[in-house]
Parts: C-alpha cells; sequence; structure tokens
C-alpha cells in the first residue's frame, strides 16, 4: 500500500515497512509509502497499521491466547508499491526495512525491486528493529526533505544505522525470535517460558550489528534493568558524545516510567525525542508490557531531527 499521495521529480521517494513502529498517520505526513507487515492472530491474517491497529490488537489478543506470529508483506505488495510510485513519475526510490535478521522484507523487497523497470530503486537490510529503524528514517526523511540526492542519503542513513542501538525489554513470557512469533518452539522453548514466568524474570536484549537480538542481562526486578540500560547508554555516550534517543511502550506506558528513572542523571548527555507505541507487529514479538530505549550519537541525527517524524499527528 502506498500512502504517498505525490512526490516533486527533484525528490526521492522513501518506502518503509510497518517494523518502525511509526504510525500510518504518521507515515502518510512524512510522504513514506508503506508496506505493512503481516500479524497473524487466532488463524487469521491481517496487514499491519492498515487492518490491525494497536487498539484491535489488543481487543483481539485476548480472544486468540496469545497465538499470535509476524510475517513479511508479500512480494507481489512490495512490487505493486514501487509500480504506484513509477507511475507517479518517480525515478528514484529507497526502500528501508526491518533487520533481514527478523524479517523476510528485506528479501521480498530486493527481488520485487528487480523486476520493476522506470526508477533506480535503492533496497537497504537497516539490520535495526523498531525505534532504531525509526531514528534512520526520520535521518532519511530530513534528507529527502532538505533536497540531498538518494544516494546521498543513503550513505548518510547506512551510516546513521550502523551507529544505532538499541535495548528492549519484551514481556515475561516473550523473547524476539527470528521471523517471527511470540512462541519458542519445542521443549525447552516451553520449559524456559514456564521457568521465566514462574521467577517474574524480565530479559535486556540489545540488537547486534548484523540485526539479531542478544540477551544481556535478566532480573525480576524492572528497576534494576532499567539501571544496567542507563549504564549501557552512559557507556556508548563516553565514546561518541551526547545521544538522541526514543522511548518504546507495548501498551503500558507507565512502564516506561521506570525505565526513564536512571536516565536523570549527570554522567552522560542524552535527548529524548520521542516516545513510540509499538505497531502491532513489534507488539506480536515482544509481548504486551515490552519496553525498549533505541540511541544513536546526536552527531549524526540531533532530537529535533527525530522529533520531526515522530511526533504525534494531530
Amino acid at each position: 500500500m502506498s500512502t504517498l499521495s505525490s512526490v516533486a521529480r527533484s525528490k526521492f521517494a522513501i518506502v518503509c515497512d510497518s517494523g518502525c513502529d511509526l504510525s500510518l498517520s504518521s507515515l502518510e505526513r512524512a510522504k513514506v509509502s508503506l508496506v505493512p507487515l503481516v500479524v497473524r492472530m487466532g488463524g487469521t491474517r491481517y496487514r499491519d497499521c492498515v487492518e490491525l491497529d494497536p487498539t484491535d490488537f489488543f481487543v483481539r489478543y485476548s480472544s486468540t491466547r496469545g497465538q499470535v506470529g509476524v510475517s513479511a508483506p508479500s512480494r507481489g505488495e512490495f512490487e505493486r508499491c514501487y509500480h504506484e510510485l513509477v507511475g507517479q513519475g518517480v525515478v528514484d526510490i529507497v526502500s528501508l526495512h526491518t533487520s533481514s535478521a527478523l524479517s523476510d522484507a528485506y528479501d521480498l523487497a530486493l527481488d520485487a525491486a528487480s523486476s520493476v523497470e522506470g526508477a533506480v530503486i535503492r533496497v537497504l537490510d537497516s539490520r535495526c528493529y523498531s525505534g532504531q529503524l525509526a531514528i534512520v528514517l526520520a535521518r532519511m526523511v530530513a534528507d529527502r526533505d532538505a533536497g540531498l540526492s538518494a544516494d546521498a542519503a543513503v550513505i548518510r542513513a547506512q551510516e546513521l544505522a550502523s551507529a544505532t542501538r538499541a535495548l528492549f525489554v519484551p514481556a515475561s513470557e516473550s523473547s524476539p525470535l527470528p521471523h517471527g512469533t511470540t512462541r519458542q518452539s519445542g521443549i525447552l522453548g516451553r520449559a524456559d517460558r514456564l521457568r521465566t514466568r514462574a521467577l517474574g524474570l524480565r530479559r535486556v536484549f540489545s540488537v547486534n550489528q548484523d540485526g539479531t537480538p542478544t540477551e544481556l542481562f535478566s532480573s525480576n526486578d524492572l528497576s534494576r534493568l532499567a539501571g544496567n540500560m542507563a549504564r549501557a547508554m552512559s557507556a556508548y555516550a563516553r565514546k561518541v558524545g551526547p545521544l538522541t534517543y526514543v522511548e518504546v511502550t507495548a501498551g503500558v506506558p507507565r512502564q516506561l516510567a521506570v525505565v526513564e528513572k536512571p536516565l536523570v542523571t549527570n554522567e552522560f548527555e542524552a535527548t529524548r525525542s520521542a516516545i513510540l507505541s509499538t505497531n502491532p507487529s513489534t507488539t506480536a514479538r515482544l509481548g504486551i508490557g515490552a519496553v525498549g530505549l533505541s540511541y544513536a550519537p546526536s552527531s549524526l541525527i540531533k532530537p529535533d531531527e527525530a522529533t520531526s517524524l515522530m511526533r504525534p499527528v494531530d
């Protein structure tokens, strides 16, 4: 689905999947075309953000007993989006996607782009997730609107993507599995879920440079995890300077207060640009109640540049 009504010929068009955790209205305002991920609930497939918004997800989740999953859009969805943009006279397209370690969207977009004529289509594996992808998308939107060429914007987006970090705390029963479901398969997966639930454990995951999630530490005390997250940000800030960051919440925003508390410190400089409520595809992966932080050097993206894209639509 394209949310782009018109693009000046002197600018490039941007396509993104819904793993960026920005609302459909925010993407429409920024003239970014959305190709939604697919959320499976109770045997029914929904196009993320288009046929299933966060409120719908929470209502339906209780009746599906948590049996939810996420998959990539079809190759045809990407083709239709690209063809629509070409039909509007667009000759340069940048298609930015969730880490290929977590979704097939990048591979399918790349395959679809190879069959579309009339435009140069650059398909990027961001190796990012959720708020990370939103930060990189904000850089690209700002650069497009400033008149940069597609090639120059891609270089800046790739530099930022490699410097962006993410820390997230899934719901206690969830784990950020590649390509999909919130349920771990097999006996070990079930045993791990039962152990985690019984102990009340929450885990902090980071996103590696190759885009895969790795568990860093665990605790049954969210405030302790929040302190560890703040220390990780502080260590990174010592290397790169002041940080621009966004907070991410999956349905229980009050838990962000616990995450925010240790960030109010003199140990490092960081400016919050936005609070993102996860799209259904991310909530399906991380579980209701998940929280997270995504951050990048302010030298690569200023806080107001990120805020411009992520601020709520009136």
